[in-house]
């Protein structure tokens, strides 16, 4: 197996791709978005960890090296192949078929909402036990407003697939890769520094 973290992310990539292709084909219907969301929080979570280990354990095979050789493996690779993604998810619901960008902001403000509605239920309900009025009336108008401008994203039919919304998520993913790679390099390092 090669050892290049950029041909290893471009294999997580192709992954990446394949999960989100398999996830757009066979899964757009009404639940499209929480079934997206179900497959990023554990699938691939679970295939960027399996990734990172896996570039640094070849690195390793055979070899020592220091944590800084270990955490460069893990970050490029990881880096690689999120980057190429993001890009190519990016156009593909941008420019290819916005019909699936528009479902899936549409779905995003629907849980939004309905997130909203349950947890005012359950506040209402402890808030009515208690005495202090004024708490009733702010969680009132705390409601109004988060519901209103919820409603009003959905009218305008906000794209939380622009460049902006994209950049801002990439930032938490280059967070986790950071996270991701301080990790695995303190497990698969096997020389100290200056060894």
């Amino acid at each position: 197996m090669t050892k290049n973290p950029v041909t290893i992310g471009f294999i997580l990539y192709a992954l990446t791709m394949l999960a989100f292709f398999v996830v757009y084909y066979f899964f757009a219907n009404a639940n499209y978005f929480e079934t997206t969301m179900q497959v990023n929080a554990f699938g691939m979570t679970f295939l960027y960890v399996l990734a990172g280990f896996a570039s640094t354990y070849w690195l390793r095979v055979g070899t020592l090296i220091t944590y800084p050789q270990a955490f460069k493996q893990t970050f490029l690779t990881l880096f690689t192949g999120g980057v190429l993604s993001m890009i190519s998810i990016f156009a593909f619901l941008n420019y290819v078929d916005t019909d699936a960008r528009d479902l899936l902001n549409h779905q995003y403000i629907q849980t939004e909402l309905d997130n909203l509605d349950e947890s005012y239920a359950k506040l209402k309900v402890e808030a009515a036990n208690q005495k202090d009025r004024t708490k009733v009336k702010e969680l009132e108008e705390n409601y109004n407003g988060a519901k209103q401008a919820r409603e009003i994203a959905l009218k305008e039919n906000r794209n939380y697939f622009s460049f902006k919304f994209m950049s801002a998520v990439f930032g938490g993913f280059l967070l986790f890769y950071l996270l991701l790679s301080i990790i695995i390099a303190g497990f698969l390092k096997n020389k100290k520094r200056y060894e």
